[in-house]
């Protein structure tokens, strides 16, 4: 029996979802590790980017094959800011101060990234990306997920991703796209089937 994928996240959110959905929908189990040491991150302008340099860097250092995800929001307002900086924008200002600080801007159009990578040692990553549309509420709303989740409504509905999450999971996660079902499918046919 091949030793299970390992997954690189800190984020206990992360670890209950992707269990359930690549167990549930694909069959095969990773193997959470929240690691010893840093994952280091570039700065770059998209989460692909980021995704791709630190899981090169993590499958090196474990010289093991590795999955990272990572996510953004990009708005448009701000030139695409956050965008892979969505996490700094949260602890340095938090969502009150963020909604505060952009409570008179007319455009609240914003989209949202979802990549999954995957590297083994001595190669080169390969990554999946995924996202959607939206725009961005006066209000947070719901409890559930990450800072930009209470305040991001996906194009055609009314409720934050965070109030869709409470209600259903697995309709939520759709407005990410489909990164992680084409890393899945890459995975089962590339590495799982050989």
């Amino acid at each position: 029996m091949k030793n299970k994928l390992v997954y690189l996240t800190t984020n206990p959110h992360k670890v209950e979802e992707a269990n359930e959905f690549f167990s549930k929908k694909y069959g095969f189990e990773l193997e959470i590790v929240n690691p010893d040491f840093e994952i280091l991150e570039t700065q770059a302008k998209t989460c692909s980017e980021v995704v791709a340099f630190s899981v090169k860097y993590a499958s090196e250092k474990l010289g093991r094959a590795v999955l990272k995800s990572d996510s953004g929001l990009y708005l448009e307002a701000l030139g695409g800011l956050p965008g892979p900086y969505n996490s700094y924008f949260d602890k340095q200002i938090g969502i009150d101060k963020f909604l505060e600080l952009f409570k008179n801007e007319k455009n609240r159009k914003a989209r949202i990234e979802h990549c999954f990578a995957y590297c083994e040692p001595g190669k080169e990553p390969i990554v999946f990306s995924g996202g959607g549309t939206g725009t961005i509420s006066y209000k947070a709303k719901g409890t559930r997920g990450r800072w930009h989740d209470k305040f991001y409504i996906p194009d055609g509905e009314t409720k934050t991703l965070s109030e869709l999450r409470e209600e259903n999971y697995e309709y939520e996660a759709s407005f990410w796209g489909d990164a992680k079902d084409q890393f899945a499918r890459w995975y089962q046919e590339n590495i799982l089937e050989k």
